[in-house]
């Protein structure tokens, strides 16, 4: 009976001994990822869509650039978008019929969009696609306010409404990203 009781012990430690041991398996953590909701906008019609990436990728993309930002599509039900960065970040041939579309859209549309990026004293930002010649090129331009009263400089993270964005990439086709897209 001892022999057994002390066998008993040694196993009951040896098990315990056995699952607690921290575990040095080191887990690539994923970085944090944010959206900023924006608008896409054909000639027909106007949806809610958002752009993801991380805050490092984010500030790249909307802050420091001047002029148009290329976006990819990343969902095929939803308008989720990450921004094109780096060289040959643009069209190819920029006289394609979808340029010139996205061209003549914006140029009818900037004074807009610039009178209500004053009156709000926010940034408007639009993502312009061309469904009539085709072709799945995606920019966004970011119309900053130029009235003397929105003068105030508003901290990136304020200046665009950053949200965090909770949804892994196996998600992105979901009911839960649609409902989030809608709401922002």
């Amino acid at each position: 009976m001892k022999k057994f009781i002390q066998i008993t012990g040694i196993l009951t430690i040896a098990v315990v001994t056995f699952f607690s041991c921290k575990k040095e398996k080191t887990e690539q953590k994923e970085e944090e990822r944010f959206s900023v909701a924006m608008k896409v906008v054909t000639a027909q019609t106007t949806e809610n869509a958002v752009i993801i990436g991380t805050k490092a990728e984010l500030k790249a993309a909307l802050a420091a650039k001047e002029g148009p930002v290329y976006l990819k599509k990343i969902a095929k039900t939803n308008n989720l978008f990450i921004p094109i960065v780096g060289e040959g970040s643009g069209p190819s041939n920029p006289m394609l019929p979808c340029n010139q579309e996205i061209d003549a859209y914006v140029n009818a549309h900037q004074a807009e969009w610039q009178q209500q990026a004053n009156q709000t004293c926010t940034t408007v930002m639009v993502c312009v696609t061309c469904p009539n010649a085709g072709g799945g090129l995606y920019v966004m331009y970011i119309i900053k306010p130029t009235s003397p009263r929105c003068a105030i400089a508003l901290p990136f993270e304020q200046q665009f409404k950053l949200a965090a964005f909770n949804f892994g990439n196996d998600q992105l086709e979901s009911e839960a990203v649609a409902s989030f897209i809608k709401n922002n």
